[in-house]
């Protein structure tokens, strides 16, 4: 496997499940604090959009489709060094059974509110785990524009970036 490959499936497409039909134990960690940057009136909603984020992460690993596609917009995208990749294709890569993830602790969230039904997420990931059989260690950046539509939050955009060695 490449190193793009294992950033993809790992970072842009989101944390990946056990084998096929093993109930996965590991789930993302979460750093209690994070920095919210809104009114006091937004900080319940930015709660709630950090604790989606890592529920998105954990929801893949368990390999919980349904759930998981719950989260995105209809329109929803990843972006890597690749490209951008549609919603179909960001999903079915995150329901890889051949990934398997035996750490992942996601930290330093921030939340940043660009417009009155707009947020911007952000945090740091690391992970380890085996990718078709091969070993991986994962450390970088992440971001996840998420928006109010009908009355929901939804994710629209998900991006990842390696963090400099």
């Amino acid at each position: 496997m490449t190193k793009k490959r294992i950033l993809y499936v790992a970072l842009i497409a989101m944390p990946l499940p056990w084998m096929a039909n093993a109930a996965p134990s590991v789930v993302c960690s979460m750093a209690s604090s994070s920095r919210v940057v809104a009114a006091a009136a937004d900080r319940g909603v930015a709660q709630r959009l950090v604790a989606e984020e890592g529920a998105s992460w954990n929801l893949a690993i368990q390999r919980n489709a349904g759930a998981y596609r719950a989260l995105h917009a209809p329109d929803f995208i990843t972006v890597s060094g690749g490209g951008v990749v549609g919603k179909a294709a960001s999903e079915a890569s995150a329901m890889d059974a051949q990934v398997r993830f035996d750490q992942c602790a996601l930290s330093g969230f921030a939340v940043r509110f660009v417009a009155r039904n707009a947020a911007l997420v952000t945090y740091r990931v690391k992970a380890a785990g085996l990718d078709h059989g091969k070993a991986f260690r994962l450390d970088g950046y992440a971001s996840s524009l998420w928006m109010k539509r009908s009355g929901g939050w939804l994710n629209v955009l998900y991006q990842a970036t390696p963090a400099s060695r």
